[in-house]
C-alpha cells in the first residue's frame, strides 16, 4: 500500500505543472498539512487552491496532490481546526472540487497524447527564464493535450484510489466531516469512481443541511430520488427533485416551483449550504434555473404570478 511520502519520492516533479508554472514547489507544500503548526495548515491549503484548483481548474500537478491527500486522509493530524473546520474537512473538499475540475478537461475526440519530445518541449518552455516562451506554450497544442491527458484522464484513471480514501469518512464522527466526506464521494463517482454507498451517513445525519447533502449526491450519482419528493421538508423535496432522472416528472418540477415562490425561504434553509448552490444567496437561482430548464420560462412566469 502506498502512502503520502511514497507519492512525493516517486513523482517526478519537474515533469508537472499547476496555475504558475512547473509544480517543483508542491512537495513542499503538501509535507505543511501534516506539520503541528496550524499557520503551515493554512499556507498549505492557500497552494492547493490558488495553484492546483486554480478557479475550477486543475492540472498535472494536480493529480499526485490528490493523491498525496487521499493517502494522509486518516493521519489523525488531521483532526486540527482552520478556521474552525477541520482539516480533514478542508482536504475532503479539496478533492471534491479536484474532481469536479475534470469535467472542462474530458472531451471528444481526445487529442493525442504527445510524444516524450513534446512533453520535454513544453515542460522546458514552462522553466523558462524567458517570460514570453513560458505564457506562449499555454496556448499550443502540446500542452492542451498535456492538460487532457495528464491532468484529466490521469485523475479519472485515480478515481478508484480517490474513493477507496474518501469512503471511511462517510460515516465520520465529525458532522462536516461527513457532509465534505459525502460531496467528495459524489464527486468522484461521477469522475469514474464506484457509486457510493450513503446508507451509513444517511444513518448518522442530524441535520437538514447532511440530509440535503446526500439526497443532492444520491440524485447526482443516479439513484432516483422520487421517495424524497414527497418528505416532510421542503428543502429535501427540492434537492430530490433537482436529480437529473427527475427531469420530466411534472411532480418534481411542480416542487422546484414551489420552491422559488419564496426566496427569503429558500436561501435561509442552510446553515452550511450544499456545494451544489455555491452559497445561501444562490439557492433559489439554481432551483429555477433548472426549473426553466424543465417547463420553460412561460410555465414558471405564470406559476409566479399566480398568488
Amino acid at each position: 500500500m502506498s502512502t503520502g511520502n511514497d507519492v512525493l519520492a516517486a513523482t517526478d516533479w519537474k515533469k508537472t505543472f499547476h496555475a504558475y508554472g512547473l509544480g517543483t514547489d508542491v512537495p513542499e507544500h503538501l509535507s505543511l498539512l501534516l506539520s503541528d503548526d496550524r499557520t503551515d495548515h493554512a499556507r498549505a491549503l492557500e497552494h492547493l487552491y490558488s495553484a492546483l484548483v486554480h478557479q475550477g481548474t486543475v492540472y498535472s500537478a494536480t493529480v499526485p496532490a490528490a493523491r498525496f491527500v487521499a493517502q494522509v486522509l486518516a493521519d489523525p493530524r488531521l483532526d486540527a481546526p482552520v478556521d474552525g473546520t477541520p482539516l480533514r474537512a478542508r482536504l475532503l473538499g479539496f478533492l471534491r472540487d479536484a474532481a469536479e475540475g475534470i469535467a472542462g478537461h474530458l472531451y471528444e475526440p481526445a487529442p493525442p497524447v504527445p510524444d516524450e519530445a513534446e512533453r520535454d518541449r513544453v515542460y522546458a518552455a514552462l522553466a523558462s527564464d524567458d517570460e514570453d516562451e513560458a505564457i506562449d506554450i499555454w496556448e499550443d497544442e502540446a500542452f492542451e493535450s498535456l492538460m487532457y491527458h495528464e491532468a484529466g484522464v490521469a485523475l479519472r484513471d485515480a478515481a478508484p484510489e480517490l474513493h477507496a480514501a474518501v469512503h471511511p469518512h462517510l460515516t465520520h464522527p465529525d458532522r462536516l466531516t461527513r457532509i465534505h466526506a459525502v460531496e467528495a464521494a459524489g464527486a468522484v463517482a461521477r469522475l469514474g469512481g464506484p457509486a457510493p454507498d450513503l446508507s451509513g451517513a444517511a444513518d448518522m445525519a442530524e441535520t437538514r443541511d447532511e440530509g440535503a447533502v446526500i439526497v443532492l449526491v444520491l440524485g447526482e450519482t443516479g439513484v432516483d430520488t422520487t421517495e424524497f419528493l414527497t418528505h416532510a421538508d421542503p428543502a429535501i423535496r427540492a434537492c430530490a427533485a433537482l436529480a437529473p432522472g427527475q427531469r420530466g416528472n411534472p411532480a418534481a418540477l411542480a416542487e422546484l416551483l414551489e420552491a422559488v415562490r419564496d426566496p427569503e425561504a429558500a436561501q435561509g434553509w442552510f446553515d452550511r449550504c450544499p456545494e451544489r448552490f455555491a452559497g445561501p444567496q444562490w439557492v433559489r437561482s439554481v432551483l429555477l434555473r433548472e426549473a426553466v430548464l424543465r417547463g420553460g420560462p412561460d410555465v414558471v412566469e405564470r406559476v409566479l404570478a399566480t398568488p
